[in-house]
């Protein structure tokens, strides 16, 4: 395991952006899970060969995946000026888009997840393009409160249309950890105009274990005021059950690594594992990423409750969500 992250921090270095294919003869599955665990948490795209499965197995997923590699690296990088991006975040120069999740079962909509995009010459610029920007200069909170803001003033609108939809929007875990954040969010609650059941807070894993007890704090003060808690992005850091009941969270959103390569024996086994306890705990489980119907049939086949990703509906902003009716069902 030192060899393989001294060869990440190389490839990191190295800005490598292509596959990293491991031949394993590991025994045990979760000795696969923890080396896809440790490429992808430096960015790589990664796949882990094993003896358990077919020679024709690996060569089609190496095919259709080193396709959809050379299509990604041949995209130019967008490039923005630093400046530029701290301007428009701290200025509220932004926009929400809602990306619908639905049942996995019946295609019935039942939430929409609010997601900030960015304004530059009228034109949104989506966060994974300026994501380290806004991690190095501390801009979260004031992303979290406009995207708040501005979910809040269409959420009217958006439920009489959607009435059976709840609204999620993402946490800093920085900004749970400030001692001005229950103040904060107590003002907010006492004057937001949704139900509060309606409000779920999405907090990244990764961010949720690094962090000081107060993060635990404000969670509770989040609960205690009616609104809901999911971990988002899971299966990205270092996942078990006993960290699955260390919050009183709703929902846990497996990460979309995870869901693209769900047909693969590791990546299947850690979905099925994850939904059986979710189950037990009386959490809602929702698969993120969702591209192709093959995968949707095996998010069903495994009982995980919801989905969210392209196959589905993709992002749309809150004027083009009035135009039309997205419900599938």
């Amino acid at each position: 395991m030192t060899l393989l992250l001294d060869i990440c921090e190389h490839l990191k270095e190295q800005k490598f952006q292509g596959l990293v294919y491991v031949l394993s003869e590991a025994f045990d599955k979760r000795q696969d899970t923890l080396m896809h665990k440790v490429l992808t948490s430096y960015g790589l795209d990664a796949y882990i060969v094993n003896g358990r499965e077919s020679t024709e197995q690996a060569l089609e997923w190496v095919c259709r995946h080193s396709t959809d590699s050379r299509q990604r690296s041949n995209k130019p990088d967008a490039c923005y000026d630093q400046d530029l991006i701290e301007e428009l975040v701290t200025s509220g120069k932004m926009t929400v888009y809602y990306q619908a999740q639905f049942r996995s079962d019946s295609l019935e909509l039942v939430a929409f997840e609010a997601l900030a995009r960015l304004i530059h010459d009228d034109k949104p610029i989506p966060l994974n393009e300026v994501f380290d920007v806004i991690h190095e200069r501390g801009l979260w909170t004031h992303l979290t409160r406009s995207t708040l803001s501005n979910s809040l003033q269409n959420h009217h609108a958006l439920f009489a249309r959607y009435s059976e939809a709840n609204l999620a929007v993402n946490l800093s875990a920085k900004e749970l950890s400030e001692a001005s954040f229950s103040e904060q969010f107590k003002a907010f609650m006492n004057d937001a105009p949704i139900a509060h059941p309606r409000l779920m807070f999405e907090l990244t894993e990764n961010e949720l274990y690094s962090t000081r007890s107060s993060v635990s704090r404000n969670l509770l003060l989040i609960k205690g005021k009616g609104a809901r808690l999911s971990i988002d992005d899971y299966g990205t850091g270092l996942s078990n059950a006993a960290r699955l009941t260390t919050a009183p969270f709703d929902e846990v959103k497996l990460d979309k690594s995870f869901i693209q390569n769900i047909h693969d024996i590791s990546e299947h086994s850690f979905a099925k594992s994850t939904a059986e306890i979710a189950r037990t705990l009386h959490m809602k489980t929702v698969a993120e990423g969702v591209e192709d119907q093959r995968t949707l049939d095996c998010i069903r086949e495994l009982g995980i409750d919801q989905v969210q990703g392209f196959l589905l509906h993709k992002p749309q902003s809150f004027e083009q969500l009035m135009e039309t009716d997205i419900r599938l069902a």
